[in-house]
């Protein structure tokens, strides 16, 4: 059906077209200007991504350096001056790491010993509180760190409760490569990396704590940082995000650009994806409501003004019309996705050649089979050749360390290179070999092939830095050799032994030590202090006495008993004092002075100063009883010479008979006493004079017998004496060996109970020529044994014979000094039924002369 439209109705459908021409045009400026908005950004992240990754290889190459500043020093448990001295300068220097901490490794018999060397006990957390450490096999402690506030881990914080993070330093240990771990101290979560040192072998690690927000800050700038958001995890973890450049957006989108990179064992990945503003999703959406208000206003004006008769046309033209727009959209749409796959080809080649021609270092991207995709003019420079050259050539041909053997995938080959910096020879042109430092990391972008990013860096002046860095150390060395001459130099030529120890382990010694303790250094050194104590016991007990004064700073001083190499004993007085108080590990510096002498003369003036109190409180006991032994028989003369005098009756002859033998019996005890005091002048002056003939034995001992026999019967105590058959023909002094046995006698009547007796043997040996043995035994208190050595010395009185029977203490010194001088012994034992068992013996013939004293 045919309608002809009025002018109106013709420019109201003009201005309808023209609208949706003009709506169709913006929305296809705003789709071109988001393509390139995100062409941009995907540029920006690939860069980020190379940022990051240069970041991270520079952190790794400056963590090694560090470690091998930092455990410089030759130390057993720990560095030793070199951390303290270079940690602020290593941690100013390195805006991403936290902290610095050395960590060492120590078995479970270990412990006892580490904690009381450093006085300071293991510990680990238990919730937020520091706990001593659980009993386990091995353990992690820290032995330093820097900086000492909240920002470290505790000192002696065992690391090792987390089992991946036991395993992940057991390894550390064991291959010498880095590792990267997210510790858990008490409420905070911390990502560390530890290092061993490649220069000297040490059982310690030095961690370096990772700030990863640092990181992202680092590897952008100005508007990239506004426009895209980093976010760094780890795989294979319930919580994998390390780090996020824009926390405060909680929504996370489809990233643009995903990278793997392996740092210290684990596997981190990197997401970077847009911030959206929603500004231009915004207007677009107010531009086409506003476009779709006009069109629908005009339509309505339009409407109005179409006749009745004219609607149905313009209804089926309006259809055609929407069908071809929806046509044409539909084929505008499909050209658009197929631009969509076709076109981030094409903008990420170029995106990669910008990135790589900006590089400073060289850089070579290859592909999964290791052929060259792209090369860089800085690597095109290193290499000497033009880059459309070295196109398509295998990575081996370039880099010999690249090449694989043809049964193995390039892929497997360099499967264990990943993420870990390494030195290799770049094949230049006419065969020039270049040393540069390489890594090569694996990135995988969406919908795309895997490709390898090689990055060579030119190390030729860095080697010429190492060789002078070296020879300047060489010269350090030199002259730190020198001055350790010096001072080795001094000490052996100080005679104060000296010895320097570091966890009661021996570094260095002088002679005067060696010589001190008679020790070869070969023995000492390295060896523990225990070599030097008696027994366990006594070198535990010195450690807890003498080491937490060291470390206060104070000076320590202590005599002891040590043990000397031929396993005898001799007293030291030790002085010792730490190098750094604080600090343990620095280890401290002792003295040794042999005090042996002194020890001994304190010994013997201590001895002589018993034996003269001992002297003299016995001459004051012998003083007395000889008072009381010359007044007794004094008074008995002058009291019964005064009775005989008054008596004048004949009859009373019998009574002054009495008197007399009473006098007589007085003046003999005074002759017996003066005889002893006389005796013992002459022992003391070396004159007493002995007659050596040959007598009867046993007729000696019979004529004492029964010069005592009356003074046992006035005490009621039996002697009994039965001699041998034949005699016993002595060469002896008959009158001295008589007053032994008498001294003998008297003593054993004297302190033997009324009804008592006491007997007399002799023994006359097995052969002709063995002495002669001569036993007493009574029934008294006995001699205590602590009491028989002393009892035959002057003046001296057993403490159980103190009864006050009289005596001057003198008989058995006299006695002692007698047998003696006729090379004989004279003894005193307890019987074991009661009663004292006195015995000497005399040789047969005197060979030689006698012994006087």
């Amino acid at each position: 059906m045919k309608t002809e439209l009025k002018p109106a109705t013709l420019l109201l459908s003009s201005l309808l077209l023209a609208l949706c021409l003009w709506l169709l045009a913006m929305l296809l400026l705003q789709q071109s200007s988001e393509k390139t908005m995100r062409s941009r950004q995907l540029e920006q992240a690939g860069q980020r991504i190379a940022q990051l990754n240069q970041q991270l290889l520079q952190l790794m190459q400056n963590g090694q350096t560090a470690t091998e500043l930092l455990l410089s020093s030759d130390g057993n448990h720990a560095a030793d001056s070199s951390f303290a001295r270079y940690a602020p300068y290593v941690l100013s220097a390195n805006p991403a790491f936290d902290f610095l901490a050395v960590v060492a490794r120590v078995d479970q018999h270990q412990r006892e010993a580490v904690e009381l060397s450093q006085g300071l006990l293991l510990r680990q957390f238990d919730g937020n509180r520091l706990v001593p450490a659980s009993v386990r096999p091995i353990y992690f402690p820290v032995a330093e760190q820097y900086p000492d506030d909240s920002q470290a881990l505790p000192l002696h914080l065992d690391l090792g409760v987390q089992p991946e993070v036991h395993k992940a330093l057991q390894r550390a240990f064991a291959d010498g490569l880095p590792t990267l771990v997210q510790l858990h101290a008490g409420s905070r979560q911390r990502l560390a990396l530890f290092f061993s040192s490649k220069t000297r072998s040490q059982p310690v690690l030095l961690g370096i704590g990772i700030n990863p927000a640092q990181l992202l800050s680092n590897s952008s700038q100005g508007e990239a940082r506004e426009q895209l958001r980093l976010r760094i995890l780890i795989q294979d973890r319930q919580q994998p995000l390390l780090a996020d450049s824009h926390p405060e957006l909680a929504s996370v989108q489809l990233p643009l650009l995903r990278a793997s990179r392996t740092i210290g064992g684990q596997q981190l990945r990197f997401e970077i994806m847009p911030v959206d503003s929603g500004g231009s999703d915004n207007s677009s959406h107010l531009l086409a409501g506003t476009l779709l208000l006009a069109a629908i206003a005009l339509l309505a004006l339009a409407g109005r003004q179409l006749s009745r008769q004219n609607r149905q046309t313009l209804h089926y033209q309006s259809g055609m019309i929407g069908r071809l727009q929806d046509s044409n959209l539909s084929l505008k749409t499909q050209l658009e996705r197929q631009r969509e796959r076709v076109q981030p080809l094409q903008e990420t080649g170029e995106r990669y050649s910008a990135l790589l021609a900006q590089q400073s270092d060289g850089v070579l991207l290859l592909s999964n089979s290791g052929h060259v995709l792209l090369v860089n003019p800085a690597a095109a420079r290193l290499i000497g050749q033009q880059q459309d050259a070295l196109l398509q050539l295998p990575a081996g041909a370039l880099i010999s360390e690249l090449h694989h053997p043809p049964r193995s995938s390039f892929a497997e080959h360099v499967a264990p290179l990943l993420g870990h910096p390494f030195e290799a020879l770049l094949i230049c042109d006419q065969s020039f070999m270049l040393q540069v430092e390489m890594s090569i990391s694996q990135i995988q972008p969406d919908h795309a092939a895997a490709f390898y990013l090689v990055v060579c860096r030119n190390i030729a002046a860095r080697k010429e830095r190492e060789a002078a860095l070296l020879r300047l150390t060489d010269t350090l060395a030199e002259q730190v050799e020198t001055r350790s001459r010096q001072l080795s130099a001094l000490l052996d030529a100080s005679p104060m032994a000296m010895a320097y120890i570091v966890d009661r382990h021996f570094k260095q010694v002088n002679k005067a030590f060696l010589s001190l303790f008679q020790r070869r250094e070969d023995e000492i050194l390295e060896g523990s202090t225990r070599i030097l104590y008696d027994s366990d016991e006594q070198f535990l007990r010195t450690g807890r006495s003498v080491y937490p004064a060291l470390n206060s700073g104070e000076v320590t001083q202590d005599d002891i008993l040590l043990v000397r190499g031929g396993g005898d004993t001799i007293w030291v007085r030790m002085f010792g004092r730490a190098v750094k108080p604080g600090q343990p590990a620095l280890g401290s510096v002792w003295l040794y002075q042999d005090i042996s002498a002194q020890r001994t003369t304190e010994e013997a003036l201590r001895r002589a100063r018993d034996l003269a109190e001992d002297t003299s409180r016995a001459k004051t006991e012998f003083l007395a009883n000889m008072s009381h032994e010359l007044r007794t028989p004094l008074h008995a003369i002058l009291g019964f010479a005064e009775i005989g005098q008054q008596q004048d009756d004949p009859a009373a002859l019998p009574k002054l008979q009495r008197y007399f033998e009473r006098i007589h019996h007085s003046g003999s005890r005074l002759l017996s006493l003066l005889n002893e005091l006389l005796d013992l002048s002459k022992m003391e002056v070396g004159r007493m004079e002995y007659a050596m003939q040959r007598h009867d034995l046993q007729q000696v001992i019979r004529e004492c017998v029964e010069e005592v026999r009356g003074q046992a019967e006035q005490h009621a105590v039996s002697l009994l004496f039965v001699p041998l058959p034949d005699e016993l023909q002595l060469e002896l002094d008959a009158f001295r060996i008589g007053q032994v046995v008498r001294n003998l006698l008297s003593n054993a009547v004297k302190f033997s109970p009324p009804g008592g007796r006491v007997s007399v043997t002799v023994d006359p040996g097995l052969s002709p020529e063995s002495p002669v043995c001569v036993e007493i035994h009574d029934q008294g208190p006995g001699v205590p044994e602590q009491e028989r050595d002393h009892i035959f010395g002057m003046f001296i009185q057993g403490s159980l014979t103190k009864t006050g029977a009289g005596g001057s203490g003198l008989g058995l010194a006299i006695s002692r000094e007698i047998v003696l001088a006729h090379h004989g012994s004279i003894s005193v034992r307890n019987a074991e039924g009661g009663g004292a068992i006195f015995q000497f013996t005399l040789p047969r013939r005197q060979h030689g002369p006698h012994k006087e004293k």
